[in-house]
């Protein structure tokens, strides 16, 4: 197999372009010991092994002095995807988080005049909440008592997540599905936006639910979903700060496109199988909105404790 021919088979499995992928084709025999032309099976190999490569996670931006893990999302400060998973869904997202890194991600911002969050306050849920179930369900608490514990934090405002003056793109995809009921041409929409503008979390986080709805009758997509989710996260969290410990309040508009991302990030790892990653998501989750508009303390307690997915769960 030639390195013409190795190209294009590693774009026809990483959704990327052959003309993206000269570097890693070229640089094959020193990469991996081997000449050109290469065997079907050393083809297998070589192709395995950049496909690896390429899905490897952005490293966190977190220093080495900084605790991690669990009780970080617990009471400390916010967990980045890489910290969560070594590995990306999609052979583009390192990419897309590695442009915009060298350009430089629009930051998040202190929010409501530097007032801060207080869970002791009014706002939040009390001291002590009741263990019977409620018209959502049975709740967990154990991620407040951790918020309390924290103390009052920052408010911060995540950047607008729609650029330019024109209709934001979801809009524009939402109006084609509502109005036409062509769920294909919404689908594409929103890919054509994150094409022109890959910071477009909201589209991001909207052709992962796309996916997730469509898993209800072919499961085959439903990795389709975590990468767009994933990818959604990864160019949110570049707006954070290294070590965040702050709260992104659902009242202030440019945070819910994040909190969407992450609350179907958790949903579509929990459905696959993968309940400690999800419970790392829900962690973050509600961390960084205690006021739990999503109602994802139902949901954290079952992750933590590995209990299975179903949808009735959430109903």
């Amino acid at each position: 197999m030639t390195e013409d021919v190795l190209r294009t088979m590693l774009a026809a499995r990483s959704g990327l372009s052959s003309e993206g992928l000269w570097v890693q084709a070229h640089l094959v025999p020193r990469e991996f010991g081997v000449s050109w032309p290469l065997t079907d099976r050393q083809a297998e190999t070589v192709v395995a092994g950049l496909l690896d490569r390429l899905c490897q996670v952005h490293p966190p931006p977190v220093p080495d002095s900084v605790g991690g893990g669990k009780e970080a999302g617990a009471g400390r400060r916010y967990v980045y995807l890489s910290e969560i998973t070594d590995r990306y869904q999609r052979c583009d997202t390192r990419r897309i988080v590695e442009r915009i890194h060298r350009r430089g991600a629009t930051p998040a911002l202190p929010d409501f005049g530097g007032v801060d969050y207080d869970p002791r306050s009014e706002r939040g849920w009390g001291a002590a909440r009741p263990a019977a179930p409620d018209a959502g369900g049975r709740a967990s608490w154990g991620w407040w008592h951790a918020v309390r514990k924290a103390g009052p934090r920052p408010l911060y405002r995540m950047p607008d997540p729609y650029t330019g003056e024109d209709e934001p793109p979801v809009d524009r995809a939402l109006a084609l599905r509502d109005e036409f009921g062509d769920g294909g041409a919404y689908r594409d929409a929103l890919a054509a936006a994150v094409r022109e503008d890959p910071r477009q979390i909201d589209c991001w986080a909207h052709l992962g639910t796309e996916a997730f709805t469509r898993a209800d009758s072919d499961m085959a997509v439903l990795p389709d979903a975590l990468g767009y989710y994933q990818t959604a996260v990864a160019v949110a969290e570049l707006s954070l700060p290294a070590v965040f410990s702050g709260v992104l309040a659902w009242d202030e508009l440019d945070n819910r496109p994040f909190h969407r991302a992450l609350h179907g990030l958790g949903l579509t790892w929990w459905r696959l199988g993968e309940t400690e990653r999800a419970a790392a998501v829900f962690r973050n989750s509600l961390w960084t909105n205690p006021d739990d508009n999503q109602g994802i303390r139902y949901l954290i307690g079952q992750t933590e404790t590995g209990v299975p997915w179903h949808r009735a769960d959430l109903e």
